[in-house]
């Protein structure tokens, strides 16, 4: 059982009271269900309200109530998790080319599933997601959300080497734009590779590579109403340490 409560004292907006609960209860030594429902506020930022050409000083603070139930399965090699969830939010934050905005009243509802293996070294996980984000007085799809992602991870570790690969996907999405109304993004797919190794004690090396395959996407629209491409491939090199250890 989980309880919790929160009050916030805000100068511009007063005083917010918010709350979660959640119950799990198992049914064996491997399944588990679940049921949760809570309430979240958010105030504007400054840029929203105030940077210049965008800010808008009428927005108010977003407010939502949300549920989930879930149930789960957890063996020795594997797992599988299955939640349904529903938001309902007032003054949704909605992102624009020309001004910050809301959407009075939102309702986020939607189905994930995620599992995963695990064995001599080797790992799988994939996740996937279906969901209905709408404005409720239009009916619309949300701007900027896509409705279906997909993700597949697989790892090995092999001695002081460790080597991976994910698989991402989003399906199509839309965006407001100023002075040409709703424009439709095309959804996408990126593979990625990455490959690391503990040096010293501490020390691990990492390179990635993102968007291996170079593929051209976006997920918003720019000022002249032409896809906002994100950058290609991307390669990382980078070497930590832990302090901890």
């Amino acid at each position: 059982v989980h309880l919790s409560a929160r009050r916030d004292d805000n100068e511009a907006y007063g005083v917010e009271e918010t709350w979660g609960a959640g119950l799990g209860y198992k049914l064996d030594a491997s399944h588990r269900i679940r049921a949760s429902s809570g309430t979240s506020f958010k105030a504007p930022s400054f840029n929203d309200l105030y940077f210049p050409g965008f800010g808008n000083p009428d927005l108010e603070p977003e407010e939502a109530t949300s549920y989930e139930v879930g149930i789960e399965g957890r063996y020795v090699q594997w797992f599988w998790d299955l939640a349904v969830y529903q938001s309902d939010v007032e003054d949704l934050s909605l992102p624009a080319q020309n001004q910050a905005g809301s959407v009075p009243e939102a309702r986020l509802r939607g189905v994930e599933l995620s599992s995963g293996w695990q064995q001599d070294g080797w790992s799988l996980k994939a996740a996937a997601s279906i969901g209905s984000f709408e404005d409720k007085k239009t009916k619309r799809q949300l701007a900027r959300r896509a409705e279906r992602t997909l993700r597949i991870d697989l790892d090995k570790q092999i001695d002081t080497w460790s080597f991976g690969t994910t698989v991402r996907a989003e399906s199509h999405r839309y965006d407001d734009v100023f002075g040409a109304g709703r424009q439709r993004i095309a959804g996408f797919g990126v593979w990625d590779l990455r490959a690391s190794k503990a040096l010293f004690t501490g020390w691990r090396a990492s390179l990635t590579v993102d968007n291996v395959l170079d593929n051209e996407y976006a997920t918003v629209k720019d000022f002249s109403n032409n896809d906002f491409i994100v950058a290609g491939r991307t390669a990382f090199l980078s070497v930590r340490y832990d302090f901890a250890r």
